[in-house]
């Protein structure tokens, strides 16, 4: 059974605990016989807790990964891989990038970030006072590096979406500290990259950490992580091999069947260096993530298949599904497309549904199949705006008491990636070992794709490619593309992306492509970042201008 720990709750305990206390003697602002920033930390126990409050903002606010909250999916969309449900103005804006300083995901997404930087300054400063509790520095180190791995990759995701931002390593105790300038994003990384390497030194190994919680193996890879993005190459490769060699001996592993490092009953698996969980049925702990991508249009007779309606926001599109190679098992396990298995019909009433698909002349093409208990159902292009629907990521919603309930838990780094982080720093040095890497994701016991060679193109182009197939709708190309400078490029003119599956076949424009021409054309250069959000701009005096283009 997973190991949780109550976040809903220590959530509110850190809203007492992280504010300032007042100065004035004569008020009592803390009640003697509640927690306070004077009482609260008392054991090795309290310890773990404040550390536990820099997940809250990623697991439970608005619009990230729990509750309603759709981080992956509007990643996704904001890049050629996938389309979105447009009932929603922010939505609509996302998906052309048509958003300005004001949008709601750009504020909500600055906000709860910082409130996970705040609370991992909080820990890092206060959990040392234990000492005079008679516990060791050796105990309390890893919880302290739990915090400053978690400052780090909240850092890494801020920088890599805004750029310059506030640096800010302290809890900030006045009002006149809330307005902090933005720091060059060379000073950023230097933070980010102390953070990482105290973190590998002093986390546990794998064996030895809470379940589901960042090992010494994932510093690693971070820190690897953070040495590519930062465009640093030669010691992104030292970091990536030191990292492989500190994951293998903790027993992380490419897992043999891809479909099942996202299964609910497969979770915590060996391919996972770290990943946000969560539980089925359990209001406090649960994530909407499965009935978000779940399958919307189709009749309600197959929705048993399914376990109950599905919402339908994220939608693959065709570029997506094009990039997969022939005969690559890995577009099965992450799109239904037409005429794939969707399921098993297992109601005792018959049923007949009228099935369309264009044939390879471009002909529309229907029939009708009358569905009994056992027969397999396939997927039909009208149940998705798109004519497909995401596979990966989701779990049958039926036995939830209420869809929202699910437990999937969300993958953040595995051992494909730091592979293939290993890969892309040797490539983008030229080095030809690069292939090795890719192929061992390549050479995956339920994948077995064909080894690559340089006779396959670029080694640079080799890896991205890979890439984007491996981690096909897990919110990863967004990063990718911000970091290569490469979204126009991604885009095109506006009919560079195919979006509907049968879009050589539809005469409807706007279901043909993706085009985002008029929002790209407001940035000046390549590199494009999100905005500053309004609401920082108003309330910090040390923040005057704007990223390029709002």
């Amino acid at each position: 059974m997973k190991t949780i720990i109550n976040k809903y709750i220590l959530g509110i305990v850190f809203l007492t605990i992280l504010i300032p206390a007042c100065t004035e003697d004569f008020l009592e602002k803390y009640p003697q016989d509640k927690p306070s920033p004077a009482n609260y930390l008392t054991d090795e126990a309290s310890a773990k807790k404040v550390v536990i409050a820099c997940y809250n903002p990623w697991t439970r606010a608005n619009l990230q990964y729990m509750h309603f909250k759709e981080f992956i999916i509007l990643c996704d969309a904001l890049t050629d891989d996938s389309d979105i449900r447009l009932n929603g103005g922010y939505r609509i804006q996302m998906r052309n990038w048509d958003f300005q300083p004001n949008h709601e995901v750009m504020r909500d997404w600055w906000i709860y970030i910082y409130q996970s930087v705040n609370a991992a300054n909080y820990a890092i400063k206060q959990i040392p006072t234990l000492l005079e509790k008679g516990l060791t520095q050796d105990k309390l180190d890893p919880y302290i590096a739990e915090a400053r791995f978690m400052r780090a990759y909240d850092y890494l995701v801020l920088t890599t979406f805004y750029g310059e931002v506030p640096l800010i390593n302290h809890p900030l105790s006045s009002f006149e500290e809330f307005s902090q300038p933005r720091a060059s994003v060379e000073a950023v990384y230097t933070q980010i990259i102390s953070d990482l390497e105290f973190a590998k030194e002093k986390l546990l190994d794998n064996d030895k950490a809470y379940k589901g919680t960042p090992t010494k193996a994932t510093a690693a890879a971070f820190l690897a992580k953070a040495y590519l993005y930062k465009k640093d190459f030669a010691k992104a490769e030292t970091a990536a091999r030191s990292a492989v060699t500190i994951a293998e001996a903790n027993g992380y592993k490419l897992i043999d069947d891809y479909n099942s490092i996202f299964s609910i009953t497969n979770e915590g698996n060996a391919e996972l260096l770290f990943y946000f969980p969560f539980a089925r049925n359990n209001e406090l702990y649960s994530t909407t993530m499965s009935v978000e991508r779940g399958v919307r249009d189709i009749p309600g007779a197959l929705n048993h298949i399914q376990g109950g309606e599905g919402w339908g926001y994220a939608l693959p599109d065709r570029d997506l599904y094009d990039a997969f190679e022939n005969g690559d098992p890995r577009r099965g396990y992450t799109i239904f497309a037409p005429g794939d298995v969707f399921g098993i019909y297992n109601s005792p009433n018959p049923f007949t549904y009228t099935h369309k698909k264009y044939d390879n002349e471009g002909q529309l093409v229907t029939y009708s199949k009358t569905y009994k208990t056992g027969d397999t159902v396939r997927y039909d292009y009208q149940w998705s705006p798109t004519g497909m629907s995401v596979k990966k990521l989701t779990e049958n919603v039926g036995g939830l008491t209420n869809v929202r309930y699910g437990g999937i838990d969300i993958p953040a780094m595995r051992m494909a990636d730091l592979y293939l982080i290993l890969a892309e720093a040797l490539a983008e040095q030229g080095k030809a070992e690069a292939l090795t890497w890719v192929n061992k994701v390549r050479a995956r016991a339920s994948v077995k794709m064909p080894a690559k060679t340089t006779a396959d193109g670029s080694l640079r182009d080799i890896v991205r490619h890979e890439r984007r197939v491996e981690f096909g709708m897990e919110g990863q190309r967004i990063f990718d593309l911000l970091r290569w400078d490469a979204v126009k490029e991604a885009f095109g003119k506006g009919s560079k992306v195919k979006l509907h599956f049968y879009s050589d076949f539809i005469t409807d424009p706007s279901n043909r492509f993706r085009n985002p021409t008029s929002g790209l054309s407001k940035y000046p250069t390549d590199h494009i970042l999100f905005p500053i959000p309004q609401d920082e701009l108003d309330q910090n005096k040390k923040i005057t201008t704007n990223n390029p283009g709002y």
